[in-house]
């Protein structure tokens, strides 16, 4: 596995997406400040993305929680892997914390899985869906 992103979930999207476009200098690989969704060249290989916050919490259903972690994440470690289904039953047999199975994400372009680690942040493994044309 390598680490290919950290993903922020953020409240003011477009605040932070020119906060690190502008300020910070990071290069937009994908995405604009009404996107909701963009990923940034860090320079190092990993990716900063950026998520409107809602966004993560309707996927997980925690739309309506408390803003406050554990209800609503608001930062993820995303780790690639070739086989999401074997790192995923690996990390699940060692004792990870499942919060999603392995599942196809069409809309995100990913398989992924996801767990919390030992003090509750959100991991998702993940690898790209094979093209389809």
């Amino acid at each position: 596995m390598r680490c290919s992103y950290v993903r922020l979930m953020v409240d003011d999207y477009e605040a932070c997406f020119l906060f690190y476009r502008d300020v910070v200098g990071f290069s937009v690989l994908y995405g604009d400040e009404e996107s909701r969704y963009a990923e940034l060249d860090m320079g190092t290989g990993t990716h900063l993305a950026l998520n409107k916050r809602e966004v993560m919490a309707e996927a997980f259903g925690t739309l309506h929680a408390d803003a406050k972690l554990p209800g609503q994440d608001r930062f993820a470690l995303i780790l690639e892997t070739d086989d999401v289904d074997a790192t995923a039953a690996r990390l699940r047999d060692a004792g990870a914390a499942v919060v999603k199975e392995p599942q196809d994400w069409p809309g995100w372009g990913i398989r992924a899985a996801h767990f919390r680690d030992p003090d509750g942040y959100l991991v998702e493994v993940n690898s790209p869906l094979p093209d389809e044309g």
